[in-house]
């Protein structure tokens, strides 16, 4: 799965560049994810109990938290809370690819911790996620529709901010913490290094059925790679770990153990700090880490297929699909529009 990768996507990688991508276009058989990419890949584990399952209540599972309350035993709605770099303009605000954050363990602990001095009295709390994000619990705030920031990577997201009044508590929170993240010594710090400041969380997830999913027995399954807390809380219900992900596709391939790989990427992640580098690099990059190695294993026979998934479009090959040579290539990224 490219997870931050969403309409519009035909401009993105020019042809040539991204010679997996373009060839799983041209050979795959392609379908579109109704319900996006997160609830398709439940349900291939065979998980039909999540479908329609607010994504928070499924990434609580990897922090141990509860769906209908935290251990002191007060109500609330559960968020993913994603931390973010905003760019403000004169009339936008834009989320850079890059802008999307995951922040290492020790600096989740610390942000956590100072929310909590500040932000208690008001019931509200963080618990750091292993993906880089915080599950964020909200008293007297009903659960709304909020859009993930991965699909708003790339554009204004002023937009995508939730409207109406059953959104107005949330937004006022938003704008809270906003104030309090500005005054934040972890932002000052990171700057210092060089790095981007957090600017806000963004809470999204919380719209779906409130479930306490069922935890399954350990069993051969799927192995995950990867930064996503859907993902992360999803592995847990499946008694694993979705791991950190590899430099390189090898690396996962002969693992036994496996019936089969996810990898969750981010061409965001592949961004170097050079800001004059490119979407455009970035997916070649991981055309060449993951996409290229996982057709020429394919052509091998050394896996049975291969399903690559972006814009809510899944293309999947089998061993044969690269002998439909009637098929007229599309360059770049067509295939995902």
């Amino acid at each position: 799965m490219i997870a931050d990768l969403y309409t519009p996507v035909t401009g993105h990688a020019v042809a040539g560049a991204v010679p997996g991508i373009e060839s799983a276009g041209r050979f795959g058989e392609r379908a579109a994810l109704q319900h996006g990419w997160r609830e398709w890949l439940a349900r291939a584990l065979g998980r039909e109990d999540l479908a329609g399952a607010a994504p928070a209540c499924i990434a609580a599972a990897a922090a141990d938290v509860a769906p209908d309350g935290p251990p002191a035993g007060a109500g609330g709605t559960l968020w993913i809370a994603t931390p973010l770099q905003l760019t403000a303009g004169a009339a936008r605000l834009y989320l850079d690819h890059r802008g999307v954050l995951r922040l290492p363990r020790a600096e989740l602990a610390a942000l956590a911790a100072a929310f909590q001095d500040t932000f208690a009295v008001s019931g509200c709390s963080l618990t750091p996620l292993s993906s880089g994000d915080f599950l964020l619990r909200t008293a007297g705030i009903a659960p709304v529709a909020t859009i993930e920031p991965a699909r708003c990577a790339g554009n204004d997201v002023a937009e995508a901010l939730p409207r109406g009044a059953a959104a107005a508590p949330l937004r006022r929170l938003v704008a809270e913490i906003e104030m309090w993240l500005h005054g934040q010594p972890l932002n000052e710090a990171r700057v210092r290094r060089g790095e981007p400041p957090v600017t806000t969380l963004w809470p999204w997830g919380a719209e779906g059925r409130a479930v306490q999913p069922e935890r399954r027995e350990a069993r051969a399954t799927l192995r995950a790679f990867g930064a996503d807390p859907y993902v992360s809380g999803l592995w847990c219900l499946q008694a694993d770990l979705c791991r950190a992900l590899p430099p390189r596709l090898q690396d996962v391939l002969a693992d036994e153990r496996a019936s089969g790989v996810v990898l969750v990427v981010e061409a965001g992640r592949e961004l170097q700090p050079d800001r004059h580098d490119t979407l455009n690099q970035s997916l070649a990059r991981l055309d060449a880490r993951f996409v290229s190695p996982a057709l020429q294993a394919l052509r091998r026979g050394e896996v049975g297929s291969v399903t690559l998934i972006a814009n809510d479009t899944r293309i999947t090959l089998r061993r044969r699909s690269h002998l439909r040579l009637w098929r007229r290539p599309r360059a770049g990224l067509r295939s995902f529009a």
